[in-house]
């Protein structure tokens, strides 16, 4: 079957020859290529050039699988075969790159090499010869605009260009934008970097140049322009009612859909009066979005009719309602991991659910949301002794009232500053079930949301939840003594209260090839208010305090996630992942709550083991009928996942490590070697790699990842690298895990 026609050369490798600058950034070179060798599965698997050949050429025709032939042609790709033109023009390209980064003078040559050992696969050579670049001597913004050149002057500081830098047209480009950013914040509302014009001037000496930044009028007879906001009308809807409301210098016409005006005014950024500011309208789009109460918003400046000049603006924001009522239902199939306190070693859980989600929008008049969700669950555990009782049952219900400003904060300086405001107040009941044990939970929040920048911040000043939890007495009896007492402070009935505070920031937008993101439970903390009330106002003293009958929990908790994805091309991508947390009982309280434990495990974990199957640390379980859950105060967990493209669009691949384990803070006799250590933690990570499938299908992502154990801590120091008995029969099956689940791992 030849894929590769007579005469032709299949292009296997570009490869790039020019001298290291270790100072300068030449890494988005090869963007400039306009052939590229065939896509590859994991560095080295043409896949898509074999299913070409499959669909046009190979089995598909000969046993007349035409499903498959078609499949094949859909996914497959062509052979890139080397073609001198588009070699040219990439050769153009690339001095055009270089020139763009200050090498003026350098020079672009090719050559083609057949690969070793194929006569028709062959590597383009590119040989480049950078020379020295060109520097800037001297720096010249040139403006005919007085308040123009002053508002230059005045942020002088924040220029991307100096003398002395490396002619760089990145960085040109930059300032371009800075300075249209800064003039179109100061009311200069028609101007765009379309007005600035770049003269590089290179006779000055060698490798010298001047650089001058002429900043033009709007035509040969105006200058520009500062604009101020004459007027402020809100449409709402129809704005079908002729009344105008004005509030705070805004004009609300109101539709048949009444919003107080108050609350639309707390969005809106800029006032009559003020001069435009490019930055403050976004911003108000931003936050009128986020009131979850429109479904278009539209913000216009006309100018005035009354200014002969037009110095003066009227804005125009037309606000498109959402309908006041929705109702979603969503049916679920369920696959998970058991999360019960007790569970067997080799359970699986199969389930249905039903999520229920009522919303009502704007209910008291001034933008708040209210949401009613239920979701009911059943589940089941498979064992070999069962024939699929029904085990499980979950309900919850929640109500959430939405208020869309800061409440009590919303009039102070400091919320100017944030967007996407407003106010929760949540409360919610859990009732679960199983053979093991019923819990009832209660929890109630009042959470402050806002952002700014990059940045979303949660904080909750007010947290109370009350957990009540009754264990089933055969199942206690089945445990020894101290197995008995764990397991019964473990899950006993408690009081949950105190702030909370939550950090989530990512730089995705700024740049889509190497990005960051951090998700952060920042500090959690219960309990200490009611301690104070203890040591002020009574005598008591011991553990176990409780408050209206009910012991209250004491502990301080953290954790951060961080994860960095690089995109190597539109196929390739590497993600990376680091997450760490403790949580530490003190005063009233003895254990950590059940709620608030680390454990490790699962789709999201460590993908070889089952949730909460594992540690704390080098904690070895002695039966393997019926184990204690495993969880811990510290948390130390990473994984590294290579992702790549299957079918465009469709199927995506990956390939992964994780790398992990829990571990209890001090000395458990439940749990020998379950503390952590500073001198063995390194020996007690649990290590897993595995391939994984998704399918994308646009709105949601489905995974499936298969976990293969290698380093397993919860064995003696020299049986702990299992992957050494990787040839036994059945052993692949025993130490591997599938894991079902939506959306990426992280």
């Amino acid at each position: 079957m030849r894929v590769v026609p007579d005469g032709e050369q299949l292009l296997v490798k570009n490869k790039i020859v020019r001298e290291d600058l270790h100072s300068v950034d030449l890494k988005t070179e090869s963007k400039n290529l306009k052939q590229k060798p065939n896509r590859e599965l994991l560095g080295f698997i043409k896949f898509h050039l074999w299913a070409y050949q499959y669909g046009k050429k190979g089995l598909g025709i000969r046993k007349k699988q035409r499903t498959l032939r078609r499949l094949a042609e859909k996914i497959g790709e062509p052979p890139v075969l080397i073609d001198s033109n588009k070699i040219n023009i990439s050769t153009q390209k690339l001095s055009d790159f270089y020139f763009g980064k200050g090498y003026f003078d350098n020079s672009v040559t090719y050559s083609v090499k057949p690969k070793l050992g194929y006569k028709n696969r062959s590597k383009v050579i590119y040989n480049v010869n950078l020379n020295n670049h060109h520097t800037i001597q001297k720096l010249t913004y040139i403006t005919l605009s007085k308040i123009m050149d002053d508002i230059l002057r005045s942020n002088q500081a924040e220029q991307k260009l100096s003398v002395g830098q490396r002619i760089d047209f990145q960085n040109i480009e930059a300032e371009r934008n800075r300075i249209t950013d800064l003039f179109r914040n100061r009311g200069f509302y028609k101007f765009n970097s379309s007005y600035i014009d770049l003269d590089i001037d290179t006779s000055l000496g060698e490798n010298q140049a001047s650089v001058i930044l002429n900043i033009r009028n709007l035509d040969d007879t105006q200058t520009h322009s500062q604009k101020y906001i004459e007027q402020i009308l809100v449409k709402i809807d129809d704005a079908s009612h002729q009344e105008t409301i004005l509030y705070q210098g805004i004009q609300f016409i109101e539709g048949s859909y009444y919003i107080n005006p108050s609350t639309l005014s707390k969005n809106i950024l800029f006032r009559v009066g003020e001069l435009y500011n490019a930055d403050q309208v976004q911003k108000t789009y931003a936050n009128l979005l986020s009131m979850d109460l429109f479904e278009f918003v539209t913000i216009r400046f006309n100018p005035s009719d009354e200014d002969s000049l037009t110095k003066l603006f009227t804005a125009e924001i037309i606000l498109q309602t959402a309908p006041k009522h929705d109702f979603t239902w969503e049916p679920q199939a369920i696959y998970t991991d058991r999360s019960d306190v007790v569970q067997s070693t080799s359970d699986q859980n199969f389930g249905i659910a039903n999520n229920f989600r009522l919303n009502n929008r704007n209910v008291f008049g001034s933008g708040e949301s209210f949401s009613l969700s239920s979701l009911t669950a059943f589940e089941t555990q498979l064992i070999n002794d069962n024939n699929g009782n029904l085990n499980g049952f979950r309900q919850s219900v929640n109500a959430e009232l939405k208020i869309p400003s800061l409440v009590y904060f919303e009039r102070k300086k400091i919320s100017q500053t944030f967007t996407k405001k407003n106010t929760r107040i949540n409360i919610s009941y859990l009732h679960d079930r199983n053979v093991s044990f019923t819990r009832n939970v209660i929890p109630f929040n009042f959470t402050y949301a806002f952002s700014k920048n990059q940045f979303s911040f949660g904080i909750t000043p007010l947290r109370v939840s009350i957990n009540q939890a009754n264990i089933n007495p055969d199942f206690l009896k089945t445990l020894d003594n101290s197995a008995q007492f764990y397991t019964s402070q473990l899950l006993t009935n408690n009081i949950i209260a105190g702030p909370k505070a939550t950090i989530h920031w990512n730089n995705k937008t700024n740049n889509r090839k190497s990005y960051w993101q951090i998700r952060s439970n920042a500090i959690e903390l219960s309990g200490n208010l009611i301690s104070s009330y203890f040591d002020l106002f009574t005598n008591e003293t011991a553990k176990n305090r409780e408050i209206f009958g009910v012991k209250y929990s004491q502990y301080a908790r953290s954790d951060i996630d961080l994860s960095y994805t690089f995109v190597w091309d539109e196929n390739n991508s590497i993600a990376y992942r680091f997450n760490t947390g403790i949580g530490l009982p003190y005063g009233n309280t003895e254990f950590l709550p059940f709620e608030r434990r680390f454990f490790v495990g699962g789709g999201n974990s460590l993908r070889a083991w089952r949730p909460r199957t594992l540690g704390p640390g080098g904690y070895q379980d002695s039966s393997n009928a019926i184990t204690i859950e495993k969880t811990g105060e510290i948390l130390l967990q990473a994984s590294l996942e290579y992702r790549f493209d299957i079918i465009d669009k469709l199927i995506d691949g990956a390939v992964f490590v994780d790398a992990g384990n829990i571990w209890n803070y001090s000395k458990d006799m439940n749990f020998p070697d379950g503390e952590f250590r500073f001198n063995r933690f390194y020996k007690e990570l649990a290590l897993n790699s595995g391939i994984g499938i998704r399918f994308d299908f646009s709105y949601v992502v489905f995974r499936v990842d298969w976990g293969i154990s290698l380093h397993d801590p919860s064995l003696v120091d020299d049986e702990r690298w299992i992957i050494r008995y990787f040839s036994r029969d059945r052993w692949v099956f025993d130490h591997s895990a599938v894991n079902f689940a939506i959306g990426f791992p992280f």
